[in-house]
């Protein structure tokens, strides 16, 4: 396996998107990887009243702000913002930035909700072009004192000389 050197990261800007992006910002320093985050503007979510620049500058607003919670500031990271079904797009948009790793948290539903809302997780690893990794809600943790050595022996990944 080859080590990752484009990380998607999408965010629905939940709370748990701040963990993602942590975990993820740990990888792409590990390898030396670029980190783009994705959000996927829903037209008929909330926030009906606004116009698509309203609801992308919104949301561009938010990205800002979860980078700067991050620690991500000043860092070259590239914000995408899209329109449409999110599974659609993270794929797309996965396919269309060459990303060979997709970092995302799934929400842990389960029993009819997850029935009757679906995955957008589940559907993003069942259609994405490269490797998808996912945190559920209760895994998030710190990463402390990990080193490329224990990752590349962990992974079974070859480092980039």
């Amino acid at each position: 396996m080859i080590a990752p050197r484009h990380l998607l990261v999408p965010t629905d800007l939940s709370p748990f998107s701040f963990s993602v992006l942590k975990y993820a910002l740990e990888i792409a320093d590990l390898f030396s990887a670029q980190l783009t985050v994705l959000h996927v503007v829903d037209r008929h979510a909330e926030h009906v009243h606004q116009t698509d620049g309203e609801r992308e500058r919104s949301a561009r607003a938010a990205v800002d702000v979860l980078l700067h919670q991050a620690g991500a500031e000043g860092r070259p990271i590239g914000v995408v913002l899209r329109h449409g079904p999110a599974v659609s797009e993270i794929v797309k948009a996965a396919r269309d930035l060459a990303a060979d790793l997709i970092v995302m948290c799934t929400h842990g539903r389960t029993g009819m909700r997850h029935v009757l809302v679906g995955s957008v997780a589940e559907k993003v690893v069942r259609l994405s072009p490269c490797p998808v990794l996912t945190m559920r809600p209760e895994e998030f943790r710190e990463i402390v004192g990990i080193t490329e050595d224990d990752v590349a022996g962990d992974l079974h990944l070859s480092m980039p000389e």
